[in-house]
């Protein structure tokens, strides 16, 4: 859970810092980019199941784990967010690393 929380952590932090790029780039990518970041963050933390044998309970605590890290970060750079968008980004994350972690557990144990 450690290490897709992780990877998801990353994912989001430098999805947030190339946000001003793809402003550049295009005004509609710009709007989609954060939730396509999210997204993605969240889907790669909750693929790293490892042996779980509960893999959606596991993708989606890593998701929102991903999604916690980031936390004190947006504490230190003044960003405000209500509870309402935190509590529909932690929504967003468990269902996304669920879904992740139900999909690669089917193919891990399809492998095996």
């Amino acid at each position: 859970m450690v290490r897709g929380a992780s990877t998801g952590f990353t994912v989001l932090v430098l999805g947030e810092l190339l946000a001003p790029v793809a402003g550049a780039v295009s005004s509609v990518l710009a709007g989609l980019w954060l939730s396509l970041v999210g997204a993605a963050g969240f889907a790669l933390a909750g693929r790293r199941v490892g042996r779980a044998r509960r893999t959606v309970l596991q993708g989606a605590a890593a998701a929102l784990g991903a999604l916690t890290l980031t936390l004190p970060l947006r504490v230190l750079a003044d960003a405000p967010q209500s509870p309402y968008a935190f509590a529909v980004s932690a929504v967003f994350a468990v269902v996304v690393g669920g879904l992740a972690g139900r999909a690669a557990g089917s193919l891990r144990d399809r492998r095996a």
